[in-house]
Protein backbone atom coordinates (compact mmCIF):
# COMPACT_ATOMS: atom_id res chain seq x y z
CA UNK A 1 0.00 0.00 0.00
CA UNK A 2 2.64 2.29 0.79
CA UNK A 3 4.88 1.61 -2.12
CA UNK A 4 1.83 2.07 -4.29
CA UNK A 5 1.13 5.25 -2.60
CA UNK A 6 4.68 6.68 -3.25
CA UNK A 7 5.00 5.43 -6.37
CA UNK A 8 1.81 7.96 -6.91
CA UNK A 9 3.87 10.84 -5.60
CA UNK A 10 6.63 10.27 -7.50
CA UNK A 11 4.79 10.71 -10.38
CA UNK A 12 3.09 13.45 -9.44
CA UNK A 13 6.22 14.97 -8.52
CA UNK A 14 8.03 13.86 -11.60
CA UNK A 15 4.63 15.51 -13.78
CA UNK A 16 4.65 18.68 -11.54
CA UNK A 17 8.50 19.50 -12.52
CA UNK A 18 7.37 19.03 -15.40
CA UNK A 19 4.65 21.00 -16.21
CA UNK A 20 5.88 23.34 -13.83
CA UNK A 21 9.56 23.87 -16.28
CA UNK A 22 7.50 24.12 -19.61
CA UNK A 23 5.32 26.83 -18.11
CA UNK A 24 7.84 28.67 -17.21
CA UNK A 25 9.70 29.00 -20.21
CA UNK A 26 6.39 29.71 -21.77
CA UNK A 27 5.44 32.54 -19.48
CA UNK A 28 9.13 33.91 -20.27
CA UNK A 29 8.85 33.24 -24.13
CA UNK A 30 5.52 35.37 -24.18
CA UNK A 31 7.27 37.76 -21.84
CA UNK A 32 9.87 38.69 -23.92
CA UNK A 33 7.25 38.38 -26.73
CA UNK A 34 5.54 41.11 -25.52
CA UNK A 35 8.16 42.99 -24.24
CA UNK A 36 9.06 43.32 -27.99
CA UNK A 37 5.94 43.97 -29.13
CA UNK A 38 5.19 46.86 -26.72
CA UNK A 39 9.30 48.13 -27.36
CA UNK A 40 8.04 51.76 -29.02
CA UNK A 41 4.48 52.36 -26.86
CA UNK A 42 6.45 51.33 -23.25
CA UNK A 43 4.62 48.86 -20.56
CA UNK A 44 5.11 48.30 -16.93
CA UNK A 45 8.45 47.09 -16.22
CA UNK A 46 6.77 44.55 -13.77
CA UNK A 47 3.72 43.24 -16.01
CA UNK A 48 6.20 41.03 -17.89
CA UNK A 49 7.34 39.38 -14.50
CA UNK A 50 3.76 38.49 -14.17
CA UNK A 51 3.68 37.10 -17.42
CA UNK A 52 6.56 34.64 -16.71
CA UNK A 53 5.51 33.51 -13.10
CA UNK A 54 1.73 33.08 -13.76
CA UNK A 55 1.65 29.88 -16.03
CA UNK A 56 3.47 27.83 -13.77
CA UNK A 57 1.30 28.83 -10.93
CA UNK A 58 -2.00 28.62 -12.08
CA UNK A 59 -0.55 25.21 -13.47
CA UNK A 60 0.38 23.79 -10.39
CA UNK A 61 -2.86 24.83 -8.71
CA UNK A 62 -4.86 22.98 -11.74
CA UNK A 63 -2.61 19.66 -10.63
CA UNK A 64 -2.91 20.26 -7.39
CA UNK A 65 -7.34 20.44 -7.64
CA UNK A 66 -7.94 18.15 -10.15
CA UNK A 67 -9.33 15.20 -8.04
CA UNK A 68 -10.99 17.56 -5.42
CA UNK A 69 -13.68 19.32 -6.44
CA UNK A 70 -14.39 21.13 -3.12
CA UNK A 71 -10.85 22.60 -3.10
CA UNK A 72 -11.36 23.52 -6.59
CA UNK A 73 -14.87 25.57 -5.20
CA UNK A 74 -13.33 27.15 -2.61
CA UNK A 75 -10.38 28.60 -4.64
CA UNK A 76 -12.60 29.58 -7.07
CA UNK A 77 -14.63 31.71 -5.13
CA UNK A 78 -11.43 33.04 -3.39
CA UNK A 79 -10.45 34.34 -6.80
CA UNK A 80 -14.02 35.75 -7.32
CA UNK A 81 -14.13 37.83 -4.12
CA UNK A 82 -10.23 38.46 -4.73
CA UNK A 83 -9.46 42.70 -6.09
CA UNK A 84 -6.64 42.62 -7.91
CA UNK A 85 -5.39 46.42 -8.17
CA UNK A 86 -3.21 46.26 -10.55
CA UNK A 87 -3.89 49.24 -12.86
CA UNK A 88 -3.25 48.18 -16.97
CA UNK A 89 -3.04 50.71 -19.24
CA UNK A 90 -5.38 48.81 -21.86
CA UNK A 91 -7.67 46.10 -22.69
CA UNK A 92 -4.29 44.49 -24.61
CA UNK A 93 -2.42 43.98 -21.44
CA UNK A 94 -5.90 42.26 -19.72
CA UNK A 95 -5.41 39.93 -23.18
CA UNK A 96 -1.88 38.71 -22.35
CA UNK A 97 -2.98 38.31 -18.38
CA UNK A 98 -5.65 35.86 -19.95
CA UNK A 99 -3.62 33.89 -22.23
CA UNK A 100 -0.98 33.58 -19.41
CA UNK A 101 -3.67 32.22 -17.27
CA UNK A 102 -4.97 29.66 -20.37
CA UNK A 103 -1.65 28.24 -20.98
CA UNK A 104 -1.00 27.74 -17.49
CA UNK A 105 -4.54 25.66 -17.44
CA UNK A 106 -4.05 23.72 -20.37
CA UNK A 107 -0.26 22.71 -19.21
CA UNK A 108 -1.91 21.86 -15.53
CA UNK A 109 -3.82 19.45 -17.22
CA UNK A 110 -1.14 17.67 -19.18
CA UNK A 111 -1.42 18.96 -22.26
CA UNK A 112 2.00 20.17 -22.47
CA UNK A 113 2.73 20.21 -26.26
CA UNK A 114 -0.87 21.39 -26.75
CA UNK A 115 0.26 24.61 -24.43
CA UNK A 116 3.21 24.68 -26.73
CA UNK A 117 1.64 24.69 -29.81
CA UNK A 118 -1.17 26.68 -28.59
CA UNK A 119 1.43 29.83 -27.33
CA UNK A 120 3.44 29.60 -30.89
CA UNK A 121 -0.16 29.96 -32.70
CA UNK A 122 -0.86 33.19 -30.53
CA UNK A 123 2.52 34.47 -31.15
CA UNK A 124 2.18 34.14 -34.79
CA UNK A 125 -1.07 35.75 -34.90
CA UNK A 126 -0.46 38.54 -32.82
CA UNK A 127 2.50 39.14 -34.93
CA UNK A 128 0.75 39.57 -37.71
CA UNK A 129 -1.44 41.62 -36.25
CA UNK A 130 1.52 43.52 -35.00
CA UNK A 131 3.00 44.12 -38.20
CA UNK A 132 -0.25 44.98 -39.91
CA UNK A 133 -1.06 47.89 -37.79
CA UNK A 134 -4.61 46.55 -36.90
CA UNK A 135 -6.64 48.79 -35.14
CA UNK A 136 -3.61 51.53 -35.33
CA UNK A 137 -5.11 55.12 -34.94
CA UNK A 138 -3.53 57.49 -37.67
CA UNK A 139 -0.95 59.66 -36.46
CA UNK A 140 -3.51 62.39 -38.29
CA UNK A 141 -5.77 62.49 -35.78
CA UNK A 142 -5.58 63.79 -32.97
CA UNK A 143 -6.63 65.57 -29.65
CA UNK A 144 -6.17 69.37 -29.36
CA UNK A 145 -6.79 70.67 -25.86
CA UNK A 146 -6.48 74.48 -25.87
CA UNK A 147 -6.69 76.63 -22.18
CA UNK A 148 -8.44 79.89 -22.67
CA UNK A 149 -8.48 82.50 -19.77
CA UNK A 150 -12.14 82.81 -18.44
CA UNK A 151 -12.49 86.43 -19.85
CA UNK A 152 -12.09 85.65 -23.48
CA UNK A 153 -15.20 84.38 -26.05
CA UNK A 154 -13.86 81.34 -27.42
CA UNK A 155 -16.49 80.46 -29.40
CA UNK A 156 -15.50 80.23 -32.89
CA UNK A 157 -12.42 81.82 -31.52
CA UNK A 158 -10.29 79.47 -33.64
CA UNK A 159 -12.32 77.89 -35.84
CA UNK A 160 -10.60 79.93 -39.09
CA UNK A 161 -7.48 78.61 -38.18
CA UNK A 162 -8.57 74.82 -37.87
CA UNK A 163 -10.03 75.20 -41.13
CA UNK A 164 -6.66 76.35 -42.49
CA UNK A 165 -4.87 73.57 -40.98
CA UNK A 166 -7.57 70.55 -40.91
CA UNK A 167 -9.31 68.68 -42.86
CA UNK A 168 -12.10 68.35 -40.20
CA UNK A 169 -12.58 69.49 -36.68
CA UNK A 170 -15.33 68.89 -34.40
CA UNK A 171 -14.83 70.35 -30.40
CA UNK A 172 -16.12 67.33 -28.04
CA UNK A 173 -15.52 69.36 -24.80
CA UNK A 174 -15.47 72.14 -22.73
CA UNK A 175 -14.45 72.46 -19.28
CA UNK A 176 -13.48 74.43 -16.14
CA UNK A 177 -10.25 74.49 -14.74
CA UNK A 178 -7.89 76.59 -12.18
CA UNK A 179 -11.06 76.79 -9.91
CA UNK A 180 -13.02 78.26 -13.15
CA UNK A 181 -10.48 81.06 -13.99
CA UNK A 182 -9.72 79.11 -16.91
CA UNK A 183 -11.58 76.99 -19.66
CA UNK A 184 -10.35 74.11 -21.44
CA UNK A 185 -11.59 73.58 -24.90
CA UNK A 186 -11.11 69.87 -26.29
CA UNK A 187 -10.75 68.95 -30.16
CA UNK A 188 -10.87 66.20 -32.31
CA UNK A 189 -8.79 67.35 -35.71
CA UNK A 190 -7.99 65.28 -38.58
CA UNK A 191 -4.53 67.81 -39.80
CA UNK A 192 -3.93 67.54 -43.66
CA UNK A 193 -0.95 66.49 -44.64
CA UNK A 194 1.06 69.75 -45.60
CA UNK A 195 -0.01 71.19 -42.29
CA UNK A 196 3.31 71.84 -39.89
CA UNK A 197 2.42 71.40 -36.28
CA UNK A 198 4.71 74.06 -35.22
CA UNK A 199 3.04 77.11 -37.02
CA UNK A 200 -0.23 75.81 -35.81
CA UNK A 201 0.26 75.45 -32.63
CA UNK A 202 1.93 79.14 -32.88
CA UNK A 203 -0.88 80.84 -34.52
CA UNK A 204 -3.05 78.77 -31.82
CA UNK A 205 -1.25 80.16 -28.61
CA UNK A 206 -1.13 83.70 -30.24
CA UNK A 207 -5.41 83.70 -30.15
CA UNK A 208 -5.33 81.70 -26.69
CA UNK A 209 -2.81 84.32 -24.72
CA UNK A 210 0.07 81.82 -25.10
CA UNK A 211 -1.27 79.60 -22.63
CA UNK A 212 -1.00 75.23 -22.38
CA UNK A 213 -2.22 73.85 -25.74
CA UNK A 214 -1.68 70.08 -26.36
CA UNK A 215 -1.51 67.91 -29.13
CA UNK A 216 -2.00 64.25 -28.91
CA UNK A 217 -2.59 61.36 -30.71
CA UNK A 218 -6.28 60.11 -30.41
CA UNK A 219 -6.85 56.30 -29.85
CA UNK A 220 -10.18 56.66 -28.78
CA UNK A 221 -13.70 57.74 -30.17
CA UNK A 222 -14.07 59.80 -26.80
CA UNK A 223 -11.70 62.28 -24.96
CA UNK A 224 -11.07 61.15 -21.47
Amino acid sequence: MFDNLNTQLDSLVVIALVVMISSVILGIALAYFYMFIKREDGYVSDFPWTMAIMPPVVAVLIIMLANNLAAGIAVGGLFALTRFRSNQRNTEDIAYVLLTVVIGVIAGTGYVAFALIFTLFMMAVILVLYFLRFGKTSEKNLALRIVVPESLNYENLFDDLLKKYCLSYAINRVRTIDFGTLFELTYHIVIKKSTKQKEMLDELRQRNGNLTITLTVQRFNQVD
